[in-house]
């Protein structure tokens, strides 16, 4: 994965357009999100926001750097 982004860019993606730019699965990317928003802003890895109390949207910057540095996946759906 090779995505460079202006660090100046305002990039907010949902899970589904974050699965299709990573790979990896929207399930992972949602759990991801969740554990993430209950953090204190200075404590997440990841900028989140919830929109419509229905979908997240995360920092696309963040995403990449935490899956450059921590990333384990991308994982496929086991079914």
């Amino acid at each position: 994965m090779a995505i460079e982004i202006p660090s100046d860019q305002q990039i907010w993606v949902t899970t589904s357009e974050a699965e299709e730019i990573t790979g990896y699965n929207r399930q992972y990317l949602k759990q991801l999100a969740s554990k993430n928003s209950k953090l204190s802003d200075d404590e997440r890895l990841i900028k989140v926001r919830l929109r419509s109390r229905r979908f997240y949207e995360l920092w696309l910057p963040d995403l990449l750097r935490y899956i450059k540095e921590i990333g384990y996946g991308p994982h496929q759906d086991k079914t």
